[in-house]
């Protein structure tokens, strides 16, 4: 159990729930987090779908209300059974002492869509075995299975912030001034007079004034003037 989880459970006991208190005026740190909870929720961002139980002893684990063999809970897989239950908040450890995972039902199933429902039920959890080890929550959103605050930010940023393009990279073995001015190239942000002039500052001529050929652009400075192309052609031979 990571720190965070047990810093929580230390204050607030191991049994939490995600669901609102009642109390909407009482403050407290888990409230604050369940309100945060829904906040992000009403974003688009589920947080309950990033957790998963992975079963092991299934003595708390709810066989109708956790999602544990898949992605959906078993109520909303099969509604007509979970309609006949007679115990909704039955253990997966006490559905599996009875093998033929009726004796909690009001009745047994029988024909149409409960019969159908029933024999996938069945098919679905035959191959699933307990284990010795306890229940527990995992997070999908790192790699451990453990929550972590810092995927938590990442995930958080991803979903909310704006896309600003390709990242910056930076190249350690030159100078800063370097990976600035490459930097500045790459989005045109030399003070070149043509960017000048778009920016309504008034120059004298948008021309270069070292060739006079074309307009003062990023692009002609660097590749198309003659100085720049004389220069250019001078590194490729290695000559000074």
């Amino acid at each position: 159990m990571s720190l965070w989880s047990r810093h929580v459970s230390a204050i607030h006991g191991a049994k939490l729930s995600f669901k609102p208190t009642g109390y909407s005026f009482s403050s407290s740190p888990w409230n604050n987090i369940i309100r945060e909870v829904g906040s992000l929720s009403s974003q688009g961002i589920n947080f309950l779908s990033l957790l998963k139980k992975k079963v092991g002893n299934a003595v708390n684990t709810s066989f109708w209300d956790d999602t544990w063999l898949n992605d959906t809970p078993l109520k909303q897989l099969f509604p007509w059974l979970y309609a006949l239950e007679n115990r909704k908040q039955i253990t997966v450890a006490d559905k599996f002492k009875d093998i033929s995972l009726s004796g909690s039902f009001r009745r047994y199933p029988h024909g149409g869509i409960e019969e159908d429902q029933f024999r996938s039920l069945v098919d679905l959890t035959a191959s699933f075995i307990l284990s010795n080890s306890v229940d527990r929550w995992v997070w999908l959103l790192d790699s451990s299975g453990e929550y972590s605050v810092s995927s938590t930010r990442t995930y958080i940023d991803d979903f909310l912030l704006p896309t600003v393009g390709s990242p910056t990279r930076w190249v350690k073995v030159v100078p800063i001034k370097i990976n600035i001015f490459v930097w500045k190239v790459s989005l045109d942000k030399l003070p070149s007079r043509f960017n000048l002039s778009l920016r309504g500052i008034d120059t004298p001529s948008i021309m270069c004034p070292i060739c006079n050929l074309a307009g003062e652009s990023s692009s002609h400075l660097l590749f198309s003037c003659s100085m720049a192309r004389f220069f250019g052609v001078k590194l490729l031979v290695g000559g000074t």
